[in-house]
Order: structure tokens, then sequence, then C-alpha cells
């Protein structure tokens, strides 16, 4: 059954393949942070990172229902041993036109009330321009994050179909469109219009994923009968709130930190604090990207009660895979950061208390999501969204409390210190999920 499942090499070249995607994902971030770190003032460029911190972080919005359709589409693809079945495009059907609705309203209220926000004095912008043209920023670049959402699921679904060459292959397009779009504004036009180009952009690349991944599938765009899709949304709705949870306090530690260096700092630390830190995100990246393909696998392979095949790869996982992105990687970052961030953004920032804190940070965060990965394929979140969510008033207290004594060295502080529980839970929690084979998908 399935036997493709099985094949080593196959899985392999997926995970090159992912990988790849991921490298090009991250170079063009790189590339563009570049460009922005030389063409930007200090404070614009303080608020770029933000925006690009905020890209990310909004993908919450669609309330965990993108992970819960992915391990669902997975279960499916894996009881039908890969044969389509009518349930498959309208539980995808489903879940488009509720993230349809939840990016309509999301984006009506972000041009509706960002503007009035006291952005200004709450960044400490100086800049006379940038504190005119502040409000339209964050009110558009909120509108197309929204907006955005519908279009986040096709990933989700090619990564359950198992075909990660093309999804890896869209999304390395997609950044290398985005910098090209990037890279021709930022040099002719103001901040406001290098923003909304980006963006308007970065939401036109979903919808032609979205495009392609029904093409490819053979699927119509339709609507789904009312009992029939409360029916299937009501099926996944209890895991997705479990993945929300999850991935609303997860992102919050893993981006708000910029975020939160620009509020006690001003923008143009929060700059210096993003450069640093998107160097070692670089290795979570890195890593992730080497661990997705085992996603769907690890759940097709527990419903087909192949345990012995999901622990196997969780130790190679541990053993291998986690030591040398992280202890490897991380240390000749660590030593290297001033010559890299020299060649990378043309700015000398020799920190090291900084970049030994941001390297533990990354290394904690590499470890739990090793075991993350396993627990989230099996739908053995409620967990670990209910420990993170217990962790979001620390998460955003303590890098205040710490940054205003120590800058943003308390703010790094704060974000390795709240990662350390959870390092030593999620082992443990793993371990009796694999030693009682808890399936909840």
């Amino acid at each position: 059954m399935i036997g493709w499942l099985r094949s080593p090499p196959r899985l392999a070249l997926r995970s090159v393949a992912s990988a790849g995607a991921r490298i090009t994902t991250v170079g063009a971030l790189l590339l563009t942070t570049s460009l922005a770190a030389r063409k930007m003032s200090a404070e614009e460029f303080g608020l770029w990172s933000i925006l690009i911190a905020l890209m990310f972080l909004f993908l919450i919005f669609d309330f965990g229902f993108r992970y819960g359709l992915s391990n669902r589409m997975a279960a499916l693809v894996a009881r039908s041993g890969g044969r389509p079945e009518p349930e498959q495009p309208n539980t995808f059907m489903s879940v488009l036109w509720l993230q349809c609705l939840i990016g309509i309203v999301g984006g009506i209220l972000c041009l509706a009330i960002f503007p009035a926000l006291p952005w200004v004095k709450l960044f400490k912008i100086h800049q006379a321009d940038l504190a005119g043209q502040v409000p339209h920023v964050m009110a558009f670049t909120g509108a197309f994050l929204f907006l955005y959402l519908p279009f986040s699921l096709a990933g989700s679904v090619f990564y359950a179909y198992q075909e990660i060459t093309l999804v890896s292959i869209l999304s390395g397009a997609q950044s290398l469109v985005l910098l090209a779009v990037f890279a021709l504004t930022v040099f002719r036009l103001s901040f406001l219009y290098v923003v909304t180009a980006y963006f308007a952009v970065y939401l036109s690349t979903g919808l032609i994923m979205t495009v392609i991944l029904l093409r490819k599938r053979r699927w119509l765009l339709r609507w789904v009968p009312w009992m029939a899709q409360i029916s299937l949304i009501r099926s996944i709705s209890r895991p997705s709130l479990d993945f929300f949870i999850l991935c609303f306090s997860a992102s919050l530690t893993t981006t708000a930190g910029t975020f939160l260096a620009g509020a006690v700092a001003g923008l143009k630390e929060a700059g210096d604090f993003a450069l640093l830190q998107k160097i070692f995100s670089l290795l979570i990246t890195l890593h992730l990207a080497l661990l997705a393909p085992l996603a769907p696998a690890y759940t097709q392979h527990a419903q087909l009660d192949q345990w012995n095949w999901v622990r196997q790869k969780l130790a190679f996982s541990v053993l291998r895979i986690w030591p040398l992105v992280f202890i490897g990687g991380g240390g000749l970052f660590f030593l290297f950061h001033p010559m890299i961030i020299r060649l990378w953004a043309g700015r000398w920032l020799p920190n090291f208390t900084l970049a030994g804190l941001l390297a533990l940070w990354a290394l904690t965060s590499g470890w739990i999501n090793t075991h993350s990965i396993l627990l989230n394929s099996l739908g053995i979140v409620r967990f670990q969204g209910m420990f993170f969510l217990a962790m979001v008033i620390p998460v955003l207290a303590l890098p205040l409390i710490l940054g205003r004594w120590w800058g943003i060295h308390g703010v790094a502080l704060a974000g390795l210190i709240c990662a350390a529980p959870a390092a030593v839970i999620w082992p443990a929690y793993t371990a009796r999920a694999l030693k009682e084979k808890w399936l909840r998908v």
C-alpha cells in the first residue's frame, strides 16, 4: 500500500527539494534585507524589518485551519491509497471559503483601524516623512496579509499529496519574484510605494499558486453546500483550534523580538536586532526545510501502524540533523557574524553577546521544533498549544522588562529564557506519545 512512502531515496529527494526552496526563500530575504539596509534610512529599515516579521506572524489568523487541513488531507490520501475521492476537494473548498471570509473581514478592519493607531509614538519615529507614511504603510500591509490567508492553503495541500518538489519550485519562484520587485522599486519609489508593491505581488503569487493547485488536482472552484461545508469545518475545527493556539504563541516567541526591540529601543536598534536574528533564523529555516517532508510521512506511516519507521526518523533528526545545523552552523555564524553582516548588509556590527544569545535561542528552538514536528503530524497539539498559551504573557512581558534594563540584549535573553521550559518538556512528551502510539488526526 502506497509503496512510495517507503522509498528512502524519494524521501531524501523531497528533503533536498524542500531544503533548496527554503534556501532560495531565505537567500531572497537576505538579499532583500541587504538592499534595504544599504538603501533605506535606519528608521525605514527598522520598520521594514518589523513588516517582514508581521508577514509571517499574520499567518496565525487562519486560526489553525491551514495545519488542520494539511493533517486531514494527508490522512485522506493515506486511507485512499493515493486515489482521488470526493471528500478531498470538498474539504479543501470548505476551508478555502472560510479563509476568504476571514481575509476580507480582517482586511477591512486593518484599513479602518490601523490609520488611527499611534504608530509614531509606539516606534519612536523621528524621521518626518516616514512619520507621515507609517499609518498608510501599516494599513495597506495588514490588508494584504489578511487577504493572503486563503492562498496560503495551497502549500499545505501540495505537501499532503507529497508533491514536495513542485511546491518547492513554486515557493522558490515566489521568493525570487518578490526579490525582483523589491530590487526594481527600492531605488525608484518612496517607502510607502515600495511596501505596497511588495505585498501586492506577494498576494498575487499566492493566487497563482492556488490556481496551479486547482489545475494540478483537476478540481473546479465551486461552492460546497452549506450543511456539508459546516460539517467538514466542524470535523477539523478542534485540531485546528489547537494548532491556532500553538501557532499563535509560537509565532509570538519567534517573530515578536523585532517588534518588541522597536518598542523598547526604537527603530534603529530594532534594525540591528533584526540583522543578527535573521542570520540565526537562517539555521531554523534550513532545519525546518530538512524536516518538512517528514511531517506528512509521519502522519501516513503512523496511520499505517508503522511506528518503528517513525521512531527511526525521529532518532535520525535528533542525533544527526539537529547537531549538524545548530552546533556546527551556529558556531560558525557566532564566530564570523561581524564579517557576514558586513558582506551582507554593509554594516559593521560586532556584537558577540547578542550573537551568543541568539545562537542559543536558535539551538533551543531547533531542539523544540524537532519534536514538535512529530507531535503536530500525529495531531497532538493541544498540550503544546496550552503550554505556549500559558507562556504568552511571559513572552510579551519579559522582553519589555529585560529590554528596559539591557536593551536589545535583554530582549534576546528573554526569548531564550521563555524557550527553555519547552526544550525540557517536549522530548519527554514525545517519548510518551510514541510509547502509547497516540494518533489524533
